[in-house]
């Protein structure tokens, strides 16, 4: 019988991926299988590694992906299978987050579980809209509320009079029935003048706020289409709000780019998210190290490696076949330095030349890396796209959370379109501003049937003051 494995209860803090705890970060990473949230943000299943098993546990309202006792049967019966379970949550899984009959139905299965705490978004998503919960001046103490309930009604089942005394409150998805909850507060003793912040989609790059009194708040709230997910912060702190806070200033705030996966793609990705932007490199891969040749490598006279990686499965093969590398008599050489540097740190002094052209010639890299003239090729590793990179862009596209397509090359648009084929929502991705930053990636762009009309955006207008010559191809 397989021993337990365990189930981790993470929160995933409010949106912005940063926020995920460093312990939480590591065992997703770890994970075997993962139940997921609506509220996490996509992102974060890039974090898994190949072959997890991701589950979408999303919650709509009135509408329910997985139900709680389905959740609680496939945390068991993985578990039971001795599998990494994780167990992702938005925010804090303490807070409204259901994890205290989690962990109760685990106990009755005897599965070891742990709860990892993560940042709640009645305090995240009022900081980053720059307004603090608490302040010496203006409020010294702070609950928190749900905006709804298990009732008929949905009401939330709150102690009225005990909240009017509370400097300030954070109700949590209360977008729904805000008339009744600011009606019952002003009921019991709260000021119509008091003011409200709400904050949608706090922390992220769809983040907005919305400020208006005690009284009109409901009237507002529903005259700017504000759902949830969402915080209202309720106090004299709320007044605290300027406008437009630190996150909201940055230059690139509520841009979204997908960045085709190319080299240089994650060096830009670092420099946008720098500027404020949320970034999405897709596709991702995984590479699979191919099983060893049949190959006898006592009679090549040059072995070449394209990078690091390639020495290393090399060695693999041979410690499989039981060959010491002293029976071979080739020269070995590196294509990269970092193959060099391998080679080195396994006593082997790299030769700059290779022997006259013959048949015991073999360069090794991964597939559709390098090329040598007059060398056999042998493929050390396939790169494959990661199944969870699928799972992400069809998410972020549900939530409608993209906002460019960014080309740096020809060779990006055909990774990109290769592995979006698979997908098949081609009209929701043409519905974004493409940026192509060469010449090459616009012409390949244009084939792929992207016509070159302007959309202006945050992320194409700053790079219309950061790059040079004409880059931008827009949508149809």
């Amino acid at each position: 019988m397989a021993q337990k494995g365990t189930v981790y209860l993470i929160g995933a803090g409010p949106g912005d991926c940063g926020l995920l705890t460093a312990k939480g970060l590591d065992i997703l990473r770890q994970a075997d299988v993962l139940l997921y949230d609506r509220l996490v943000n996509p992102l974060l299943l890039e974090e898994t590694k190949p072959g997890a098993e991701l589950l979408y546990a999303g919650k709509l309202p009135n509408r329910h992906i997985l139900r709680q006792e389905a959740i609680h049967d496939e945390m068991v019966r993985h578990a039971q299978k001795g599998k990494c379970v994780v167990r992702l949550k938005g925010g804090d899984p303490s807070v409204f987050g259901r994890v205290g009959e989690e962990a109760a139905f685990l106990d009755e299965y005897g599965i070891p579980y742990e709860i990892v705490p993560g940042v709640t978004a009645g305090i995240a998503a009022p900081a980053y809209a720059g307004v603090p919960v608490t302040h010496r001046l203006h409020g010294a103490n702070f609950a928190i509320a749900t905006g709804h309930s298990r009732r008929d009604t949905g009401l939330p089942e709150i102690d009225w009079n005990g909240l009017a005394s509370i400097d300030t409150v954070a109700f949590y998805m209360g977008i729904k029935h805000l008339p009744a909850i600011t009606e019952n507060l002003i009921t019991h003793g709260r000021r119509k003048d008091e003011k409200v912040l709400l904050i949608q989609w706090g922390t992220t790059s769809k983040q907005r706020a919305l400020i208006a009194d005690l009284g009109t708040i409901a009237r507002k709230a529903e005259a700017e289409q504000f759902t949830n997910p969402a915080i209202a912060l309720i106090g004299d702190v709320a007044a605290l709000y300027q406008g437009k806070s630190w996150f909201e200033r940055k230059p690139l705030f509520g841009s979204f780019p997908l960045i085709a996966n190319s080299d240089g793609s994650s060096q830009l990705a670092s420099l946008l998210k720098e500027e404020g932007a949320e970034t999405f490199v897709y596709p991702r891969f995984h590479e699979v190290e191919e099983e060893a040749p049949l190959i006898h490598w006592e009679t090549a006279t040059d072995i070449a490696f394209f990078e690091e990686k390639d020495v290393i499965v090399f060695f693999r093969w041979l410690q499989e076949r039981g060959l010491d590398i002293r029976t071979l008599s080739a020269q070995f050489s590196g294509e990269t330095d970092s193959a060099v540097q391998a080679l080195q740190q396994r006593g082997l002094a790299p030769v700059q030349g290779s022997s006259p052209l013959g048949a015991g010639r073999f360069f090794l890299s991964r597939g559709g890396l390098g090329v040598k003239s007059g060398w056999k090729h042998i493929q050390t590793r396939e790169r494959i796209v990661a199944p969870s990179t699928q799972t992400t862009i069809n998410r972020l596209l549900d939530e409608g959370h993209l906002t460019d397509l960014v080309f740096l090359s020809r060779e990006s648009v055909e990774c990109f379109g290769e592995a979006f084929a698979a997908i098949g929502r081609e009209k929701e991705i043409r519905e974004l501003n493409v940026l192509c930053l060469s010449d090459e990636a616009k012409k390949a762009a244009i084939s792929y049937g992207l016509s070159p009309q302007v959309k202006q955006s945050v992320l194409s207008s700053w790079m219309e003051g950061t790059y040079a010559g004409d880059f931008i191809c827009g949508p149809r």
